[in-house]
């Protein structure tokens, strides 16, 4: 047997949630959710991005709709602890933003170094998503700099999770 027949044996053809949300494949995606019933909606990738997490970091509205209408978790997190409404505030998409809480997200959740979505929004500056959350969700938001540090603390764990995968 050749080489290439064997890696074609492990090349993987079919087309997952992930993907479709990743690309913004609508199409594949509703057709996936529509004729797959026993389909994991949550499923989470090595990061632990889930189809809805990935949907919202690449600004695909319709496929996040798609998914939150199936039943997807609109708090779910990432491996650090960061939730989709904070994947939103990052991205600065208010639209998005506006959605997810619609379908019932919590602002008041707190990654592994205690950021909000507030904190995100303060901390790359989308005034959209900061003037929403003071008019919507008034509350006294951290200073930048408190955003600042906690950012510094979550990119420094993700660096030392990282390092010891590395040496195992």
């Amino acid at each position: 047997m050749s080489k290439w027949d064997d890696y074609k044996k492990t090349y993987r053809v079919d087309t997952t949630l992930i993907d479709c949300a990743r690309s913004g494949d609508f199409y594949s995606l509703v057709n996936l959710l529509s004729h797959t019933p026993d389909i994991n909606i949550n499923e989470t990738n090595s990061s632990g991005y889930s189809a809805l997490m990935l949907a919202v970091y690449n600004n695909e509205k319709d496929c996040c709709e798609a998914l939150l209408r199936c039943g997807a978790d609109v708090n779910s997190a990432d491996n650090v602890g960061n939730t989709v409404l904070m994947a939103s505030a990052y991205k600065g998409n208010l639209e998005i933003f506006k959605l997810l809480l619609a379908f019932g997200s919590n602002p008041q959740l707190t990654n592994k170094t205690n950021m909000t979505a507030r904190d995100w929004a303060l901390m790359f500056n989308r005034k959209n998503i900061i003037d929403y959350l003071n008019k919507t969700y008034p509350a006294k938001a951290d200073s930048k700099f408190k955003s600042i540090v906690k950012f510094i603390a979550l990119s420094s764990m993700m660096v030392m999770k990282r390092l010891s995968s590395i040496n195992q």
